[in-house]
């Protein structure tokens, strides 16, 4: 009977120590999914689709579109000047508009 009790009592004294982490494992996850149904949110709201950002920057006479991302409610865009040099581009969500980032 002594034995069972000193195997119990580290035993519940590591659950008891691993609660609060478990409880920081569940923070983290739950900001995470808040991060990406937001993010699902503000791309359900967007006017400019993929294509529409596609055919932004071709209309702003850049060529050569290499790769097309969604970050933070704009369209970013790898593709290429009139002078064939390689820019990062900027597409705003709602207007269409195209900016260029700084490299």
């Amino acid at each position: 009977m002594t034995r069972t009790r000193i195997l119990i009592v580290p035993v519940a004294l590591a659950m008891l120590a691993a609660v609060p982490m478990s409880i920081g494992y569940a923070h983290a996850d739950s900001d995470k999914d808040a991060r990406r149904t937001e993010q699902h949110r503000v791309m359900a709201a967007a006017t400019v689709d993929a294509a529409g950002a596609i055919a932004a920057v071709k209309s702003a006479g850049y060529s050569a579109i290499r790769e097309l991302d969604w970050d933070d409610g704009a369209w970013e865009i790898k593709a290429s000047d009139a002078q064939g040099r390689k820019v990062k581009l900027r597409v705003d969500a709602t207007s269409a508009a195209v900016t260029r980032k700084a490299s």
